[in-house]
This record gives structure tokens, sequence and C-alpha cells, in this order.
């Protein structure tokens, strides 16, 4: 292994921009090797050669002592650590061997990871703004509107797929349960093309709203939608359907009207039979 470290200590001489930090340690813990642009690690040239890396980084990098004692005790590892402020070094750990196959030692590379970790943070945070932008385009895409007391509406504009209809029936039946809504309204106003398999979603949507014990009603129909559905074959018998998103939404009042009316002929019903006894 002797060979080996010897050639990559001569290759980091003769590099000047490498930002890189080869080091050896004994089977106690201490340098015996160290090379590169020490500098950059806040390191100089033979100030650690006979000093146990144990006890240098103790105090401040326990990760450090973590990974020596395993790379002494034949285990490859890696570390992070900042050794000061925007500096951060990335170093693997390897255990070095003798020709009995006897643990000898640890050798060790540190590069400066800083810019590419800075990279990488800034385009996860990158990627979680674009995710919260798609999610409150998809929200807005989807919207579902409380347009009167205990009703829904759910207005869908542009094209529809199967993967925005399973978005759209998870929204409303979450909205469902959380308003306690007793009617729910699908306007297809602004939709000009369905296919079978979104159709098939729009029904399935509508029998779950119905398990949740909630009336659905679909509205706005056009005529080449229409047509579309009746050249396909798909049944509608179990949708309540209405012209426009006024009628819907007439139909969805008078019929609430009538429900309290008749809950509360039936509260008020014993009262009347006492009072004529």
């Amino acid at each position: 292994m002797a060979r080996p470290l010897h050639l990559f200590r001569s290759m980091l001489r003769s590099m000047t921009v490498a930002p890189l930090w080869l080091w050896a340690v004994d089977r106690d813990g201490r340098y015996t090797m160290s090379e590169g642009r020490l500098a950059l690690f806040g390191v100089k040239p033979g100030e650690l050669l006979g000093v146990s890396a144990l006890e240098v980084f103790k105090d401040h990098h326990p990760d450090v002592v973590d990974a020596l004692r395993h790379a002494l005790a034949g285990q490859e590892c890696r570390t992070l650590t900042s050794p000061s402020p925007g500096v951060e070094l990335e170093t693997w750990y390897v255990p070095l061997r003798g020709a009995d196959g006897e643990i000898s030692g640890a050798a060790g590379m540190a590069t400066d990871a800083s810019e590419r970790l800075r990279t990488e943070r800034d385009l996860r945070d990158k990627l979680e703004v674009i995710e919260r932008q798609s999610s409150t385009i998809r929200a807005l895409a989807t919207p579902v509107i409380q347009v009167w007391d205990e009703v829904l509406c759910l207005p869908v504009i542009g094209i529809v797929d199967s993967a925005r209809t399973a978005e759209m029936m998870q929204g409303l039946l979450e909205s469902i349960v959380r308003e306690q809504a007793r009617y729910a309204i699908v306007d297809l106003t602004g939709v000009e093309v369905v296919d079978t398999s979104t159709a098939d979603h729009l029904i399935q949507l509508f029998r779950a709203a119905r398990v949740l014990g909630v009336e659905g009603i679909l509205c706005g129909i056009r005529p080449a939608v229409a047509q579309t559905v009746v050249a396909l074959g798909l049944e509608l018998g179990s949708v309540r359907t209405m012209r426009s998103l006024r009628d819907a939404l007439k139909w969805c009042i008078r019929a609430r009207g009538d429900d309290r009316a008749v809950a509360g002929g039936a509260r008020s019903s014993p009262t009347r039979s006492a009072t004529r006894l």
C-alpha cells in the first residue's frame, strides 16, 4: 500500500489547483502523511505529522473521530464536516492493511465540496419552489368553491385527463368532508373534450360522493361532449345532469329547502300530536 500512496503524494505535489488533501495515519491514529492544498483545509505543511488525529478532532468534530475509528476497525466510511464558515469538506476513510492482512492504519482523501453542496442545496430549494408552485397551479386548476350553504361547486376548465380527474376526485371528496356538504356540482362548461377514461372517472367521482351521503350534479355539458358520451355508449343514468350551473344551483337550493322542511315537520309532529291529545 505504501507504493500507491507514494505515487499519489507525488501527483498531489505536482498539482497546484486540485482542492484535495491526502492523509494517512498509523494504527494508533497518528498522522504519517499529509499532502495536498492544505491551506484550503486550515492545515499547514508538516503540522500534523506525528500528531494523533483522534486527539485533534475529538472536541470539535466527533464524527471525524468516529469515522477514523471505523476505518481503523476495517470499515470504509465518509463524512461531511465544516472546518470554517462557508467551507465544507467531504472525506473518505479506508483501512490500510499490511502484507499479512492485518490493519496497519488508515488513509483518506478530503476534498472541498463547498461549491458542489451549495449548488445541490440551491437546486433542491428551486425544486421545492417549483413543486409548491405546481401544487398551487393544480389547486387553481381544480378549485372547489362553496357556492351556498352545504353546496359545493367544482368548475372544470381545459383539458381533463385521468390524472387530473383523480386530483379532482381527491380535492372534492376532501372538501365534502371538511365543509360537511350535502350537494356537489361539477360544472363542465369549460371542457370541450372528454375521453372514455375521463368520463368513467367522473362517474366514479359521483359514486364516491354518494357514498359520503352527497347528491352530485353534473352541469354545463357542451354539445360536443354530449355527442362523445353518447358515441362512447357511456351510461350517465345514475348521475343527475343539468343544463347550466344556474339550473344546478337552483335545484340544490330548492332540494335543500325541501329537506329542511321535511326535517322540521318530522321534529314538530310529536308536539302537535301531544297538543291534540
